[in-house]
């Protein structure tokens, strides 16, 4: 199972044949990258105006945070799902959601030397639907009341081991959130606004501290007995991201 990612940007994303590092555009003032050799899985994505900061993240996750709304991924080396870091940068003044999405890319090319395209691709999909008729929620998914500092439905995710814990995300954010699933989700519930969720499913590859064997559902059960939502299978158009090189970042 891929962890997803986490964290702050609005969905955003300029079709262009090949991104790389030599694009002339906004970059952050300050970039921390460090190897994290804790060994433990999961990690944090938090932002806000000026500031990312990622705890034990991959560079994959990192990835599937700068090009949202993408969820499909190809290529690269093995180690982008595999190796953690932790990744302090920071800017000068209070960016916009469209600059520091691109300062996020342009530190991912100068750093990691990533270079990605983009194609169109008729792939299996999931649709993320009310699971009960009368469209009543789960316990675990409530209206928001957070103040985002980004804007409503920016607050972040944390994902850890079978876990996925929010405030004020949206259902096209955690439609992209659930994308671990192995296939591109969508959002289709029809909901607006910002919700609290509290979700909770035993993950295909229990690590240290996971809760005990059947003790848990699975995501697909977890998501109608707790959120009152369900994934559908069908198919459509997805956007893949194909990653035609990437390497491990140079010292600080």
């Amino acid at each position: 199972m891929t962890n997803s990612i986490a964290c702050l940007f609005l969905a955003f994303l300029l079709a262009v044949p090949v991104m790389g590092a030599r694009q002339s555009i906004a970059a952050f003032d300050a970039v921390s990258i460090k190897p994290n050799p804790s060994g433990e899985r999961g990690g944090t994505s938090r932002g806000q105006p000026g500031r990312y900061q990622g705890i034990n993240v991959t560079l994959m996750r990192v990835i599937r945070l700068a090009y949202q709304p993408i969820q499909e991924f190809e290529g690269g080396p093995d180690w982008i799902d595999a190796d953690h870091f932790d990744i302090e940068a920071t800017a000068v003044g209070t960016p916009t959601r469209e600059q520091m999405i691109a300062m996020l890319r342009a530190m991912l090319a100068d750093r990691f030397s990533l270079q990605v395209r983009q194609e169109m691709r008729q792939r299996p999909i999931y649709a993320l639907t009310f699971a009960r008729r009368d469209g009543r929620l789960g316990a675990q998914l409530k209206p928001s009341a957070s103040e985002c500092p980004n804007g409503p439905g920016t607050c972040g995710v944390q994902m850890d081991n079978g876990a996925l814990r929010s405030k004020g995300i949206t259902m096209p954010r955690l439609a992209s959130e659930l994308s671990f699933v192995g296939r591109k989700v969508i959002d289709r519930t029809g909901l607006s606004g910002a919700f609290d969720v509290n979700l909770e499913w035993m993950p295909e590859e229990p690590g240290a501290g996971a809760p005990p064997p059947d003790s848990l559902p699975s995501i697909f059960t977890a998501l109608q007995e707790q959120l009152g939502l369900k994934l559908e299978a069908s198919t459509g158009p997805v956007d893949v991201l194909v990653i035609l090189r990437a390497e491990r970042p140079r010292p600080n």
